[in-house]
């Protein structure tokens, strides 16, 4: 017997089981999604994904000829102590990959399963509702969601490492047509004025993703065919990659000739100007691959009441009611219950809320803003720029940097951020392994490292020091463990965030002809901090 006219359907009543779960799942994927679209400037634009989705959906839907639906509900009955099997299971399901979710356990696989279990629930409830037509209609917006999923470390960094080189050697190259001095140093370029480095936010790679999602929206937008759908994609990549290669070459010019000092006052606008022109660009072209001849239906306020109204009269088999509210519930159990534990475990341990180290503010010790780009790559709680003035200092001067975040799984990516990692990118190489140093603060003994740099006849020694919750971190790991690309070391206890506090001290010496010894970098950190543990 049809589904719809069985004695366990509901005639001329609407149950919103069906919509509350699939709500629900989409409030849980996009929660899970929105500390990475908060805490990575890569993926910010992701807030605006649901929204384009939903938007799409609700215009497949009115654009839809209802008469093609078909609900291919076909199941039995099920019994009570079943549906309470089933409830558990889901509970049980969700909690494990919520509370996986919290504490960062394999985050990247974590996050697509969940995003992954709401578009598989969506497809199976559309097919349960309108069968094979509503799926092909709903899916395209469906599946439009996932462009705003973090990709994972293993897919992601290879391609920041390649366009970091790919840009600086671009950029050269571009500035050599231009008649200006230039030399690629590492992913740096070496202009006259000093060097201009491609971090990872000036890669690309937040461009290409952006790029990404919306040639496939204005793709959708704008009705395109398939094979149009992929010219305006490939167009769109292309875009991107070029607008961010000007954006470059524009922050280059800006430090040749009004010094590198220059750049940060214009790095932001540079950059805005340049994503509303990838946008645009992206739209014009979508606009100038639509079909005009293609057929639109016309799609009214009126035209939705009637199709919800229409909704509210279909029937709902009572058993496919009670499925999606056992599944609802279970979903809202779990993810309580995770929070709740995790609240328990953060209350119980004793985690550092408060940085250890404090600069010593005086005239030979002044404070300075920390350039946007360094506060927007690292996004840290708390940071101070000191710039120590003193005739003992190579040059009469140095400067420390100082930074904290609070416990937070986003604490283990400030490890990524290493001196031996990082200066090779801006020109400087490395002159040996880092040296362990031990000394004393304020009767306190701490455990940092020293690394040692060369870029021509200049010289710089860096003295650097890491701490979770208040322990020294030992460097025995990779960026790629960091990132969870690579099995790491149980001495860095990445896993979770309670007790994740993480702070950074950081002090570096630059000298011409001869290297700075160690003892100078060690009196800087010295006179530029104070220390005092909590108790």
């Amino acid at each position: 017997m049809d589904a719809e006219r069985s004695p366990s359907s509901r005639p001329n009543a609407f149950s919103a089981g069906p919509y509350f779960l699939i709500l629900s799942l989409w409030a849980w994927a996009i929660w899970s999604c929105a500390e990475h679209w908060r805490g990575n400037p890569n993926y910010s634009y992701g807030w605006v994904v649901p929204l384009l989705a939903a938007g799409f959906a609700l215009r497949r839907y009115l654009e839809l000829d209802p008469t093609t639906l078909r609900s291919q509900v076909r199941l039995r009955p099920i019994s009570s102590w079943m549906l309470s099997i089933v409830g558990l299971f889901a509970a049980s399901l969700v909690f494990g990959l919520e509370y996986a979710r919290e504490q960062f356990w394999h985050q990247e696989i974590v996050l697509w399963t969940i995003c992954l279990l709401s578009v598989a629930s969506t497809i199976a409830v559309l097919w349960a509702r309108g069968g094979s037509p509503l799926v092909r209609a709903e899916l395209f917006p469906v599946l439009f969601f996932l462009t705003a999923v973090p990709w994972p470390p293993r897919l992601e960094q290879p391609i920041v490492s390649a366009l970091m080189r790919w840009v600086a050697e671009a950029t050269t190259e571009l500035l050599h047509w231009l008649g200006v001095v230039a030399q690629t140093s590492g992913a740096a370029i070496a202009l006259r004025s000093g060097l201009v480095g491609i971090s990872e936010a000036c890669s690309g790679v937040r461009s290409l993703q952006a790029g990404i999602m919306f040639g496939l929206a204005m793709g959708e937008w704008f009705l395109l065919r398939p094979s149009r759908r992929i010219i305006l994609l490939i167009v769109a990549i292309v875009l991107a990659l070029i607008t961010n290669l000007i954006r470059t070459v524009a922050l280059s010019l800006q430090a040749e000739w009004h010094g590198v000092s220059s750049v940060d006052s214009v790095h932001d606008f540079v950059g805005n100007v340049m994503i509303t022109a990838l946008v645009v660009a992206i739209w014009i072209i979508g606009k100038l691959l639509a079909d005009r001849s293609r057929a639109r239906s016309t799609i009214s306020f009126g035209n939705l009441r009637e199709r919800l109204r229409q909704l509210g009269r279909d029937s709902v088999p009572t058993h496919l009611q009670s499925m999606s509210s056992v599944l609802a519930i279970g979903l809202l159990v779990g993810i309580g219950a995770a929070q709740v534990l995790g609240a328990w475990g953060n209350a119980k341990d004793r985690a550092q809320t408060a940085p250890l180290f404090t600069a010593k503010i005086n005239d030979a010790n002044r404070l300075r803003s920390i350039p946007s780009e360094i506060w927007n790559e690292l996004r840290p709680s708390s940071g101070e720029d000191i710039h120590r003035q003193s005739a003992e200092l190579p040059g009469g001067a140095a400067d420390c940097f100082h930074f904290f975040w609070r416990p937070s799984p986003w604490n283990r990516f400030a490890l990524v951020h290493r001196p031996d990692v990082c200066m090779p990118g801006i020109g400087w190489a490395s002159t040996g392994p880092a040296e362990p140093i031990d000394l004393t603060v304020d009767g306190h003994g701490l455990s940092c490292h020293l690394f040692r740099f060369k870029r021509g006849n200049v010289y710089a020694l860096e003295l650097w020091g890491v701490w979770r919750n208040g322990e020294p971190v030992p460097l025995d790991y990779a960026p790629d463990q960091v990132l969870g690309a690579a099995p790491a070391p149980a001495s860095l206890h990445l896993e979770g965030k309670r007790r994740s506090a993480t702070e950074i001290v950081a002090c570096s010496v630059i000298a011409e002809k001869t290297p700075p010894t160690k003892e100078i970098a060690v009196a800087l950190l010295q006179s530029v901090f104070e220390y005092k543990p909590h108790e």
